[in-house]
């Protein structure tokens, strides 16, 4: 058959890109999901005024095994999120604040104009939820954002154009290697980010170090004045009530009983300590860490920080505890043993 040229130039403007399955990254090693992801500028319709915003298009399928999301993004969960996306392929996910201060809800319909590479498309979209924050996503730097399904979305602009690849990968994947496994598969790899070595950049900063170094300096001197101060409580504490301990080892309790005696009050001591400290200490958190996050961009603002105890550490104290009063009721029993009855009956009798 034959074709003129302009059909031929069209043709060939059609075919500009050859999309992979996005399953085919699954092949290279260390992956274990992938999804698609597209990032696209777009408008808003609301309150008969179009504003500058941001879509981005989702597999509702794949996005939750790739995506990395809080509980606190959102109201619903993520996977009541997805499940509405599902039900509604027209649907779309809008920030909170957002549907706020232009009185939508759940429900209503919106107007979007999304636009890349020349072409653009306005479609009518359907809320279906709401969220606080997303990947990716800063709204005092990029507006309000739409989430929606990138099928229907490349449905309505009458093709599929470029789009990210989210992947999850297998923790101490090496970057470089990842890479050329890729580049194995013939997939070519135009630009890339890794949460990963984002992390790690961050945690070298000057400014990251210091906080932490002087915190770590401070809990390190708390707890040896706190370990010297306990074993100096067992010592005079010992001392000062030699002459009650004589009496009753004298009127006939062993040394067994009195080292019991003395297990119970030091135990009782560390219990009501750990006690009060821990609840302290978690209330503290809770109150004050929120404070530390500072920052001049959207970024480093956002999200917020989630207050996680580590519980693991809070273990490891508690046994080094543990030790301590071993070692005290060791020192205290020995002490026992060597105390001379007479002594201590005599020197009650002077004072």
């Amino acid at each position: 058959a034959a074709s003129t040229g302009t059909d031929a130039e069209s043709a060939v403007a059609e075919a500009r890109w050859v999309f992979i399955p996005v399953d085919e990254h699954l092949k290279a090693p260390g992956f274990e999901a992938a999804t698609r992801v597209g990032d696209f500028e777009a408008r808003i319709q609301a309150q008969g005024a179009w504003q500058e915003a941001k879509f981005i298009g989702i597999d509702r399928v794949d996005f939750p095994k790739a995506a990395f999301w809080r509980r606190d993004f959102a109201p619903a969960s993520l996977g009541a999120l997805m499940n509405a996306l599902a039900v509604a392929p027209d649907g779309v996910l809008l920030p909170g604040k957002y549907m706020r201060e232009n009185a939508i809800r759940v429900g209503d319909s919106v107007i979007a104009s999304v636009s890349t590479y020349g072409s653009r498309a306005q479609m009518t979209l359907t809320v279906v939820g709401e969220f606080r924050y997303f990947p990716t996503w800063y709204a005092e730097e990029q507006g309000p954002l739409m989430v929606g399904n990138l099928d229907h979305l490349f449905e309505q602009m009458r093709g599929e154009f470029p789009y990210d690849v989210w992947a999850k990968t297998a923790p101490g994947l090496n970057s470089d290697q990842m890479l050329t496994d890729l580049r194995n598969l013939d997939f070519s790899v135009l630009n890339w980010r890794s949460a990963r070595l984002n992390i790690a950049a961050e945690q070298k900063l000057p400014q990251r170090q210091g906080l932490f170094g002087v915190l770590s300096v401070g809990f390190l001197a708390a707890a040896l004045l706190t370990v010297l101060g306990f074993l100096l409580y067992a010592l005079f504490s010992f001392r000062r009530r030699f002459i009650e301990l004589g009496t009753l080892r004298a009127i006939g309790l062993s040394s067994g009983q009195m080292t019991t005696f003395l297990a119970w009050e030091l135990m009782f001591l560390i219990i009501l300590g750990l006690g009060a400290g821990t609840l302290l200490g978690t209330i503290m958190s809770q109150v004050y860490i929120p404070y530390l996050q500072v920052g001049s961009t959207a970024a480093s603002l956002t999200p917020p920080f989630v207050v996680e105890i580590a519980w693991d550490a809070i273990m490891r104290i508690y046994a080094l505890f543990g030790i301590l009063f071993f070692v005290a009721l060791v020192v205290l029993a020995v002490l026992l043993l060597r105390m001379k009855i007479f002594q201590a009956i005599k020197l009650g009798e002077t004072v």
